[in-house]
């Protein structure tokens, strides 16, 4: 008699608590997810440039190249764990928008705003880009 009202007080808190566990593991592991296929995307851009410069040498156009849609998903999964306080994305994105790479143009106004997001998180690289960029650009 006892042991099943046990097994019962036990199943229903370990439920309770596994689902408290999972909302707060949960957006961890998806904003890393999104850094992660941040990350593919961007070695997928660089692949498929690569490839499409050597068949295509003659008739670059950026519509035709397939690194094109792999810059914007690597942007938009940087963007998003970015938003969500991740900071290697915010770093990646200042340098991204510092040095206008993934298809973004350059901006030093958003550059800023990331690199500072991403040091005030105490992101080492993410400082001495800053300090670097305020001696040579004076943001």
């Amino acid at each position: 008699m006892i042991i099943p009202k046990i097994k019962q007080i036990i199943y229903t808190w370990s439920a309770r608590l596994g689902s408290k566990m999972r909302a707060k593991q949960n957006p961890v592991s998806e904003v890393q997810s999104e850094y992660d296929q941040g990350q593919y995307y961007e070695k997928l851009a660089l692949e498929h440039n690569q490839t499409f410069e050597r068949l295509y040498a003659n008739h670059l156009t950026s519509e035709n190249n397939p690194a094109t849609q792999d810059k914007r998903n690597a942007v938009w999964n940087f963007l998003s764990a970015a938003l969500k306080g991740h900071r290697d994305s915010q770093y990646k994105l200042g340098l991204c928008y510092l040095n206008g790479d993934l298809g973004l143009d350059k901006n030093y106004t958003h550059a800023q705003e990331w690199l500072e997001r991403a040091a005030k998180q105490g992101h080492p690289e993410a400082q001495n880009t800053l300090l670097y960029s305020y001696s040579q650009i004076a943001f």
